[in-house]
């Protein structure tokens, strides 16, 4: 048996790999690319550009605030947490988009370099309900904004469920 979730019961952190992707570009010095053979003038230059040098991508550390209840089911004073309840959450690049200096540069940030959202409860108990939602306790399955699979890792110490 484990103890019953509520409101603002924490969350796991998870990691979405490769969820922010970027281009890098390397600039070219202007050359000359021509030269007079008479004077050593130079006739066209080349270079002064951007140019592509590939890409590159980095993971999404997605941290939830904790489970909000829309329960009117209370335990030890707080609304229980349930199936499909939210679970607000932010994210970000991890490790860090590399910053951009006088010779490389990071664009095409996509989608950012952080974000919110809102994941949901997404598992609870098979015999225990409330309202007709299922009762989630400690270690109930929760879905982030970005897909990826948490848990609930608090609740209550003395009502417990199944």
């Amino acid at each position: 048996m484990t103890g019953v979730a509520y409101n603002g019961s924490s969350v796991s952190q998870t990691t979405k790999s490769g969820h922010v992707t970027y281009d890098i570009e390397r600039w070219v010095e202007r050359f000359c690319s021509n030269r007079d053979e008479e004077t050593g003038a130079c006739l066209s230059w080349g270079g002064g550009v951007w140019v592509s040098a590939g890409s590159g991508s980095t993971n999404a550390v997605v941290s939830p605030s904790g489970v909000v209840s829309a329960s009117n089911v209370y335990v030890n004073g707080r609304a229980i947490a349930c199936l499909n309840d939210l679970v607000p959450d932010t994210w970000e690049a991890n490790p860090a988009v590399p910053t951009s200096n006088g010779f490389t540069r990071y664009v095409n940030i996509s989608p950012s370099r952080s974000g919110s959202g809102q994941g949901r409860v997404t598992s609870g108990s098979s015999t225990v309900f409330a309202g007709g939602r299922a009762l989630g306790s400690i270690n109930s399955a929760a879905l982030s904004s970005l897909g990826t699979s948490a848990r609930i890792t608090t609740g209550s110490s003395n009502v417990f469920t199944n």
